[in-house]
């Protein structure tokens, strides 16, 4: 039986997931205080560090997507909503079809 070729999404260039990573920590940062939290706060409601909230803050691309979406998620972030803004033609991300378009 013949292999189908797999359809995998190239890996982002590194300047691109630096670019993400900065994107990502600014909007930490920018929810987290209009929620009035200092990065102790979140940090324990979260259940990472405060250093870990620092360095996601500040972009750093290294830092471990579970604890990142926790933080997300604690602050009501929509990430992927947030990170395709603008994005329309970015051949990393897929093509979805509008809400409109899906079955009931």
């Amino acid at each position: 039986m013949p292999k189908t070729p797999s359809r995998k999404t190239p890996a982002p260039e590194p300047a691109q997931e630096d670019e993400l990573a900065t994107l990502f920590g600014a909007l930490v940062r920018e929810r987290r205080k209009a929620l009035k939290m200092n990065q102790e706060d979140l940090a324990t409601a979260t259940g990472v560090g405060r250093r870990f909230i620092i360095e996601l803050e500040a972009g750093k691309p290294s830092a471990r997507l579970g604890a990142s979406l926790k933080v997300a998620e604690a602050l009501g972030l929509r990430l992927f909503d947030h990170l395709v803004a603008g994005r329309a033609n970015d051949p990393l991300l897929p093509d979805m079809p509008d809400d409109k378009d899906l079955p009931p």
